[in-house]
């Protein structure tokens, strides 16, 4: 499968980087218009194909995609060592086709976001889990803070926000064709517990003892901070390498695109994207608190079309700056976001309930099984979206969920997971934060269902149209 789909992508030449999150397997290309999209669309276990800003995704499922990814890198691998001669590396690097035009930068400069966190999505659910069975361990008073359990699973959940900057750097100068272990460094430096402290804003000290109980807050949710702080070294090493005579550059390039980048990211990005990110949530909690069903409306309808676009990620450096500000301490945001999943659901169950087609029978009912927990693109890429009336039926369900958990006011205490498994993560907050949500999730995935009913299914649109060109 691996070798068709690289056949079918324009070959091994024409892919530039394979990456992968939980359903998909993304391929950064150097001409798009070299895609057989149909071919690959016509592969029996693909679920859906999206081309978008020069990047391929390809459905693939949660069983099928790490072992496909691994097979595609080691393809890819395997040719560049063949067709490409020791020392060739950077020469081909600059004399690599690119498209030219304005909207080709633009288009690339809204996605490079989602290639930095992609990669990432199992770190994000790992970490939330860790979070939530903390708070639930405080809560339910399973184990008091100062036993050994407690103590341990803090740690690790310290250790693991801390992991989300350093490989958010790692990625981001990845990305922008820095150094990673330098990025690496940055993301340690934007969220040491001393960033703000050396500028004299950052008030008292943390101790030891607060780190254990609260972790996410040693994140100082970095994650913007750490990508402009990357970027702006990044530029600085790529301008030193073109002044600098290569004799020098193995030692002096690094040292000093380090220091300056280091410095400016203490000095000036760190005070002023704290500044920046503390605004920004105050001013989401205030829509929030004062429109909060508009808002919830707006968002719960929208999410699924962002996820789409894969622009979703962004809204997780917002949550984190939530969570992480002692001011708010809470995610109003994700139980919106999880009433746009749980629609993706139910609208997927609709159209298996409704279509006699046994092959989109087959894909829907697993596909939307997923999206009650949590992962959405089975069902969004491969039923919902290809059909077309069941993703406006996704988008009013989620706007229905969305504004009735907004207008009670329903908040999480972490981020990650969303759909049944989210219930670890809004129980802390009390009886009613429960009742409300479970509410938004029966109105969201009814609402979805009902809707996507009304309008109807046309396999056709799709899966006939599939099966017609396998046929020719």
């Amino acid at each position: 499968m691996a070798e068709r789909l690289i056949s079918l992508s324009g070959g091994a030449g024409n892919v530039l980087e394979a990456i992968h999150c939980t359903t998909r397997l993304r391929l950064r290309l150097r001409e798009s218009s070299r895609v057989d999209e149909a071919g690959v669309s016509g592969i029996p276990e693909v679920q859906g194909v999206f081309l978008r800003a020069g990047q391929l995704q390809i459905i693939l499922g949660s069983g099928n995609v790490f072992k496909v990814h691994r097979q595609v890198v080691r393809i890819l691998q395997e040719g560049e060592g063949k067709q490409q001669p020791e020392g060739t590396s950077e020469l081909s690097q600059k004399n690599r086709p690119e498209h030219q035009g304005v909207l080709k930068h633009i288009a690339d400069a809204v996605s490079f976001f989602s290639d930095i966190v992609v990669p990432m999505i199992p770190l994000f659910v790992g970490v939330g889990l860790l979070l939530g069975l903390l708070s639930m361990m405080e809560v339910f008073g399973w184990a008091p803070r100062d036993s050994v359990s407690f103590r341990t699973l803090s740690l690790l959940t310290g250790s693991a926000f801390q992991m989300l900057a350093v490989m958010f750097g790692y990625h981001t100068a990845k990305r922008f064709g820095g150094t990673p272990p330098l990025g690496a460094v940055i993301g340690i430096i934007m969220t040491h517990p001393d960033l703000l402290r050396v500028t004299g804003s950052g008030g008292a000290q943390e101790s030891s003892a607060d780190v254990l109980i609260a972790p996410q807050f040693g994140y100082q949710g970095a994650v913007i901070p750490t990508i402009l702080a990357v970027l702006v070294m990044t530029l600085i090493e790529k301008g030193l390498r073109r002044i600098l005579p290569s004799s020098t550059s193995v030692m002096l390039i690094p040292f000093l695109s380090l220091v300056s980048g280091g410095a400016i990211a203490i000095l000036a990005i760190g005070p002023l994207t704290s500044e920046l990110s503390a605004s920004l949530g105050s001013m989401l909690e205030l829509v929030f608190r004062s429109g909060g069903t508009v808002f919830g409306l707006l968002l719960g309808g929208i999410y699924s079309s962002l996820v789409v676009s894969g622009l979703h990620h962004g809204i997780q450096a917002i949550e984190i700056g939530l969570i992480t500000n002692p001011d708010i301490s809470i995610n109003f945001l994700l139980p919106i976001w999880s009433m746009a999943n749980i629609a993706q659901g139910a609208a997927g169950l609709a159209v298996y309930a409704r279509t006699r087609d046994q092959a989109l029978r087959k894909i829907a009912l697993p596909a939307s099984i997923t999206a009650f927990f949590g992962i959405t693109e089975p069902v969004a890429f491969g039923v919902n979206l290809k059909l077309g009336r069941p993703f406006l039926g996704a988008a009013a369900g989620g706007a229905a969920g969305g504004a009735y958990v907004a207008f009670h006011q329903v908040a999480a205490d972490s981020f990650g997971l969303t759909g049944i498994p989210m219930i670890a993560f809004i129980v802390q907050l009390g009886q009613m934060n429960v009742i409300h949500y479970v509410t938004g999730f029966l109105l969201a995935a009814a609402t979805a269902f009902v809707v996507t009913w009304v309008l109807g299914v046309d396999e056709r649109q799709a899966f006939g149209t599939k099966k017609h060109r396998r046929i020719t």
